[in-house]
């Protein structure tokens, strides 16, 4: 999962014993709030090492690994802490964050009560970080509103430190509650000024509400008073880049993308070149889409760590975007062979569908159809996966452009991976067109007499029986399957298949009245009363076949098998029609 920004993340409030071990202690505090984490960890291993029996300082050290997304080594720590002081409460909130953080809700929440259950009525730590580890931004779903009642607890325990208030805002922030998570950021300063990070975070509340401009002059304001405070470049690259994202002219996104990366780059000055920092940069340049950039990042880490599969993640994103197919499919296949399935995320199994797809369907090379249905396959898993259905937008937008080149049987694919996502904004144009392209994929193929196979067909009458469930005013769903169904029907041996859902058509069609059919529709419309009435003469209805050829001819005059067909059923004197026998 792509680490999202901490706002306090699990920052570090210490206790002190002495003044140069509050001193050391502080150090860290400091390096932690300004996201130097590489030298926080440095500070805190010294501190362990020094004093090995103070069970605190392995409980600190854990908590900026369980904050870089390290659960494996955070454990190591806390488990360190205990055996230091068995009875060190903190350190079983830490192993307790761990089992969260790992998917073990119920080790979790076992752990913090012992943690929390028999705490001294001035004790507020562990409550205060049994909260900060549910809003821990690793999680895959943070739980803000169990957060909440520790931290209320803390908070009735102690009045004086700001990073319970801080946390609260956190807390109201992720629950959606904007106005109380402002005065409690604002009471979080107004208990210490020097507080820097609250005043950042009241900024991320104008970024939510789109408040773009004032949320930027606000975090400029921060910078020009605390010009080495790192995470306000942060932020401020997070907003200039949510900011492009609703540009209406290109050199408008173009130009705030370039301030996010340049806030970024005085982010990553301020705080350290490490590794875990650099994989933060890479992280942001894709959401900023710098993939020329990234490939350099992403090889400088692999200069640095040579078996740390996050690297080819970046390796084989950038390598798709500049266009390099097969490098992109390598990395991300040997990336997705080393990581922990609880670390892929649905971008991976995208760009890797993608690649495979670009490499299979290399139109100066025959298609590669195992490779292609092993690329559509990696498609829908990561349209599946993705809870945001982000995933499933592009996918459709990539759908859209292959339909527009009129690669007919690969959009239909792509268009029916994109429709894996119900709740996505492009679910009905998706499924739609995972039809349409079917449609035509057949329809082509048949004209240039290839003989494809029927199943494309059922692939498109399925697309639109789907149609009609989700918008059944929708006549086109209706026309097209009714094509569909005609052209699977045995020209030889005809069971009349389309022909119900061309009365749905016409059903559909009448209802919204004369006024809404164009030109086009009068046609359709022509064609499905002409289909009905064939039905009918076919059952020996020749009355009610003539009133719906009159009805074709009245919204297409110009039909020409409406005229003959009626003029060949005109009536003798006095028979009667079919329903009239």
């Amino acid at each position: 999962m792509i680490r999202r920004a901490a706002s306090v993340g699990l920052a570090i409030a210490f206790i002190a014993s002495g003044a140069s071990y509050a001193q050391s202690l502080q150090d860290a505090q400091v390096a932690i709030d300004a996201e130097q984490y590489a030298k926080a960890k440095s500070i805190l291993k010294n501190l362990v090492q020094n004093k090995p029996k103070d069970a605190e300082n392995y409980f600190y050290l854990g908590d900026v690994y369980l904050v870089t997304n390290y659960p494996d080594s955070a454990k190591t720590f806390f488990q360190q802490g205990l055996e230091a002081d068995p009875k060190d409460n903190l350190n079983k909130v830490g192993l307790g964050a761990v089992a969260l953080a790992q998917g073990n809700g119920a080790e979790a929440e076992k752990l913090f009560t012992e943690a929390t259950e028999k705490t001294k009525k001035k004790d507020y730590l562990e409550n205060l970080y049994v909260g900060r580890a549910y809003m821990n931004p690793n999680l895959e779903n943070p739980d803000y509103k169990k957060a909440l009642p520790y931290l209320e607890k803390a908070k009735e325990a102690n009045q004086k430190d700001a990073l319970i208030p801080s946390s609260l805002g956190d807390a109201y922030f992720g629950m959606g509650d904007a106005s109380n998570a402002y005065t409690n950021y604002r009471d979080a300063y107004d208990l210490d000024n020097t507080f820097t990070r609250a005043r950042v975070q009241m900024t991320i509340i104008s970024k939510q509400a789109r408040a773009f401009p004032e949320a930027i002059q606000d975090l400029n304001t921060i910078i020009q008073e605390h010009a080495d405070y790192a995470p306000a470049y942060r932020e401020l690259a997070e907003t200039y880049n949510a900011y492009a994202q609703f540009a209406t002219k290109s050199e408008d996104y173009n130009s705030r993308i370039q301030e996010a990366l340049k806030a970024y780059k005085q982010y990553m000055d301020l705080t350290d070149y490490s590794l875990d920092s650099r994989m933060r940069y890479a992280d942001f340049m894709i959401k900023a889409r710098d993939y020329k950039n990234l490939e350099e990042q992403a090889n400088e880490m692999a200069k640095l760590d040579k078996v740390n599969p996050r690297i080819l993640r970046y390796l084989g994103y950038a390598a798709y975007e500049n266009g390099n197919y097969p490098s992109s499919q390598k990395a991300l296949t040997d990336f997705l062979s080393k990581v922990e399935d609880n670390r892929e995320i649905p971008q991976d199994y995208y760009f890797l569908g993608l690649s495979e797809i670009r490499i299979a369907s290399d139109t100066t090379k025959a298609t590669d159809t195992t490779l292609l249905a092993q690329g559509i396959a990696n498609l829908t898993k990561a349209v599946q996966a993705d809870t945001t259905w982000k995933t499933a937008e592009d996918v459709s937008a990539e759908a859209k452009e292959t339909f527009d080149a009129k690669r007919f049987e690969l959009a239909g694919a792509l268009f029916k991976a994109a429709a894996q996502a119900p709740k996505s904004k492009t679910y009905n144009y998706d499924v739609f067109y995972w039809g349409y392209a079917q449609y035509f994929n057949y329809a082509m193929a048949y004209q240039a007499q290839k003989n494809p196979s029927k199943s494309i067909l059922e692939d498109a009458i399925s697309a639109f029986t789907k149609v009609n469930e989700v918008a059944p005013d929708m006549a086109e769903g209706f026309l097209f399957k009714a094509r569909s169904e005609r052209l699977l029907d045995d020209p030889e041996n005809p069971k009349g298949l389309g022909v119900e859902t061309f009365k749905k058509y016409i059903e559909v069609v009448e209802a919204k009245g004369a006024e809404a059919q164009t030109a086009n529709v009068k046609r359709s419309l022509s064609e499905a009363y002409d289909v009905v009435a064939a039905d009918l003469v076919n059952k020996e209805d020749y009355q009610g076949a003539r009133d719906l050829l009159e009805k074709s001819l009245s919204v297409n005059p110009n039909d020409e098998y409406a005229k003959q067909t009626l003029e060949q059923l005109k009536p003798a004197a006095n028979q009667p029609s079919a329903q009239q026998k």
